[in-house]
């Protein structure tokens, strides 16, 4: 019997992005009740019905999978599921998920919100852009139906209370988190190619994780690429290399810069234990930015924008440094001369990460205990039949 059906609008069987991820904790924390809908293969683990049509295929400007409940064969293929199955709850991944529910259903709905999606739109647009408005009240529409909301940070919780005017008491904070390995030497992970570590020898290796899909990294390896590695070479030829991994930038790319696409996660790991810093200049967007959690969970210095950091309970000088875009250049050369009070703040980021933000302490103990009110949940992530 399901319990809980999950709809959401990207396959998740290869979670390489913060989001998927999330939703695959999610997954675990409910448990093996799951009847999960989304695009293409079944999930490996769980019970799941295919849509009919994954308009994801295509990404141009947008995602718009994002739409994917919004055509009619797969609304219809939803209300089957709710007429079949009959649900305890209905698990949003996303607030597009909600189309189908449109027609009012008396089975309780939980929206789990990665970010506060209007903010980052307006962020990107303009918050008077015709697209930031459909998104805010589209937002305002989903989270106001939604029996109980998680946001991912204290931040985004605030801003949904004062957007929305949504009951504190009906969202919670279920904080992004990450499997922190208990050593950087027991990740498994594969050396870098001969040919990039002979790009980075007898240089500072710095390090920039993220997807070119998404608007944000974007914005954040454009700041790189003309700003910051630029004066970094001007100033100290030949003595820092910047490695990206997750995706291949559009354009002229400055020559510091090393650009190895999208790897698996061993060969990431591999970057990651390479790395002398690793780097988060976020300027844009909501939610918060698991590439930090897993900058930290592999021992390594963390140097990000305030909007980077925003969200997480670090500390600049503590266990993160944290510096405007004009400030990062200066940060990252400070840093490389103190390799101890590097390895401090290593360390202290490490310790942050693993007490805070492991899956098991972070979100999954809050994502139970209010999923609890339609489902048995027990302790280890499955429900009881």
């Amino acid at each position: 019997m399901t319990t809980a059906l999950v709809l959401s609008y990207w396959n998740l069987n290869d979670p390489r992005t913060g989001g998927l991820q999330r939703v695959n904790a999610l997954l675990d924390a409910i448990g093996s009740g799951v009847t999960l809908c989304q695009p293409g293969d079944p999930h490996p683990q769980f019970n799941t019905v295919p849509l009919k049509l994954d308009l994801g295929r295509r990404k141009r400007i947008i995602n718009w999978g994002m739409f994917n409940f919004f055509w009619p064969a797969n609304s219809k293929l939803v209300h089957g599921l709710i007429e079949k199955e009959k649900p305890s709850v209905i698990v949003l991944t996303s607030t597009w998920a909600f189309a189908p529910l449109r027609e009012h259903h008396d089975i309780p709905i939980v929206l789990d919100a990665h970010d506060v999606n209007a903010v980052a739109i307006g962020e990107r647009y303009g918050v008077r852009h015709p697209f930031t408005t459909l998104v805010r009240r589209w937002e305002a529409r989903v989270v106001q139906r939604a029996n109980h909301v998680f946001a991912c940070s204290d931040v985004d919780r605030a801003k949904f209370i004062e957007l929305y005017g949504v009951p504190g008491e009906k969202v919670s904070v279920a904080p992004n988190g990450i499997d922190v390995p208990e050593s950087i030497d027991e990740i498994e992970s594969v050396p870098i190619p001969q040919e990039y570590e002979e790009k980075l020898k007898d240089s500072t290796a710095l390090l920039f994780v993220g997807g070119m899909g998404y608007q944000p990294n974007r914005k954040a390896f454009d700041l790189l690429n003309s700003v910051i590695m630029p004066e970094l070479e001007r100033k100290y030829p030949g003595q820092y290399r910047l490695v990206i991994c997750g995706g291949t930038p559009p354009g002229q790319i400055h020559p510091s810069i090393v650009v190895v696409g999208r790897v698996d996660d061993a060969l990431l790991r591999g970057y990651l234990k390479r790395a002398d810093m690793c780097l988060a200049p976020i300027t844009t967007g909501s939610g918060t930015r698991l590439k930090i959690l897993e900058y930290m969970a592999a021992r390594r210095l963390v140097i990000a924008t305030p909007k980077g950091a925003e969200g997480l309970a670090c500390e600049h000088g503590k266990d993160i440094v944290i510096a405007e875009p004009d400030a990062f250049c200066d940060s990252i050369v400070e840093l490389a001369s103190d390799p101890d009070r590097a390895r401090a703040l290593a360390e202290m980021g490490y310790k942050l990460v693993s007490e805070r933000y492991d899956w098991d302490v972070a979100a999954k103990p809050v994502w139970r205990d209010v999923l609890g009110r339609w489902l048995d949940v027990d302790g280890k992530g499955s429900v009881e039949k």
